[in-house]
């Protein structure tokens, strides 16, 4: 179902992955016309501590009305049932560690889930939409409670490329005080340094592993279009269980 044959892997300044033309032509194109509607979305735009984070619209699979969403696309419940098998899972960690990178999947002990709170999640999936006139995400880690995060463009404009600051940012901190990061505090865009920036192209799978310095962030994006479009997304997370 999805082609990881065309991929590369970086390990600076954390490991991250690239894979590219994954999904046959129609299914791709049939992803991004079943993407949801923009009613079923909602705003998570701070933090825990009630601090700008992002503005980014999100639906997940923690609302009541996923399931629902989900029901009738055909395309996208084929993708969220593989994407969320041992299956896949089995790839990808074979793929990690024929390249070196060997994960710790599990916690070490019942007392540090509870202090994340989990329920034994062991996969997350959300559609993300930003708007391309000014949104953002700050730079940030991804939560501690996740193994491996991925990005899949939703992407049928060809000018999209276009718009300034689309891409996903890999980032240094350049302050010593954000270089630990486990807990994943967002950190002023004037702290970090650019690395390189991964194109937001379609039918492509971005992939990063979770460390205390997976540092990354989108925009803020300035579009040169009259009308606002988004940037949008199928994110999905493999977790720590």
């Amino acid at each position: 179902m999805i082609n990881l044959k065309n991929s590369k892997i970086f390990y600076d300044p954390y490991p991250h992955a690239l894979f590219q033309n994954v999904f046959e032509t129609e299914f791709y194109s049939n992803l991004c016309n079943e993407f949801p509607e923009v009613s079923n979305f909602e705003r998570f735009d701070y933090d825990k501590q009630k601090n700008l984070k992002q503005k980014k619209f999100v639906l997940n699979d923690n609302s009541s009305l996923f399931a629902r969403t989900i029901k009738n696309r055909k395309n996208i419940k084929k993708l969220y049932n593989y994407l969320s098998s041992e299956k896949f899972k089995n790839i990808i960690i074979e793929y990690l560690e024929k390249n070196s990178i060997t994960l710790q999947k599990t916690y070490p002990s019942n007392i540090f889930m509870k202090i994340f709170d989990r329920k034994k999640k062991k996969f997350g999936f959300e559609f993300s939409m930003i708007s391309t006139d000014g949104g953002f995400i700050k730079p940030h880690t991804d939560g501690a409670d996740k193994l491996i995060s991925f990005v899949i463009p939703i992407l049928s404009d060809e000018n999209f490329s276009r718009v300034v600051n689309s891409e996903t940012s890999i980032l240094k901190p350049t302050e010593d005080k954000y270089k630990y990061n486990y807990l994943n505090k967002t950190v002023p865009f004037e702290a970090t340094e650019l690395v390189k920036k991964i194109s937001f192209n379609k039918n492509q799978i971005f992939l990063f592993i979770k460390t205390h310095n997976s540092l990354h962030s989108v925009g803020p994006m300035i579009s040169p279009f009259k009308d606002v479009i988004m940037r949008k997304s199928i994110n999905f997370f493999m977790y720590k269980y």
